[in-house]
């Protein structure tokens, strides 16, 4: 018993810190919209930006082996220092988008910069990714909706113009049921 209890002690020291953070959100667009808009390199430095310019900060995209998974690596003065994955899960019309940041050093003072307010500092600005992302696909959205091909007219005026044809058939037909409709005569 002791030694389950001295296992779960050590297991909780060594892991102490190491843990990723995640943040979460539900996105109204579809799931290849979004993995265009990440797999952006706009969109990876959104996720940089902030960040003190004497770091050099820089993110960069990994290889996609499934469009549901797109990893980021993040690099702080040209050293790995944390991945970032985007992990996609469509659903009818919205997909749950998770990000997740894992770093490469497990380092005591990493581990105690992200156990003293490091953590929350990261979900703020994952969450804020998030939101941003979530705009972005709703402007994209918005754009698409509001550029219509050429020649059409739109659901509401064809549904007007099928409406007043259907409505003015009946009429006509009732005026004279027999015998077809002559023009007018000309005004004198």
């Amino acid at each position: 018993m002791v030694e389950l209890t001295l296992l779960a002690l050590m297991n909780r020291l060594m892991n102490w810190g190491c843990a990723p953070v995640i943040a979460s959100r539900v996105i109204a667009a579809d799931a290849p919209t979004l993995l265009s808009l990440v797999s952006d390199s706009r969109g990876q430095r959104r996720l940089v930006a902030g960040l003190s310019p004497l770091l050099r900060p820089h993110a960069s995209l990994g290889t996609i082996r499934t469009p549901r998974v797109v990893p980021v690596r993040v690099q702080l003065g040209g050293r790995d220092v944390a991945w970032l994955s985007w992990l996609l899960s469509p659903s009818r019309g919205t997909t749950e988008v998770d990000l997740l940041a894992q770093f490469e050093q497990r380092g005591l003072l990493m581990r105690l910069a992200l156990v003293l307010g490091g953590r929350r500092w990261l979900r703020r600005r994952l969450e804020e990714t998030l939101c941003a992302l979530a705009r972005q696909a709703h402007d994209a959205a918005e754009d698409a909706r509001s550029v219509k091909p050429a020649g059409t007219i739109g659901r509401a005026g064809a549904r007007r113009r099928a409406r007043r044809a259907a409505s003015s058939a009946p009429r006509r037909a009732a005026r004279h049921p027999s015998r077809p409709r002559r023009p007018a005569a000309p005004h004198r």
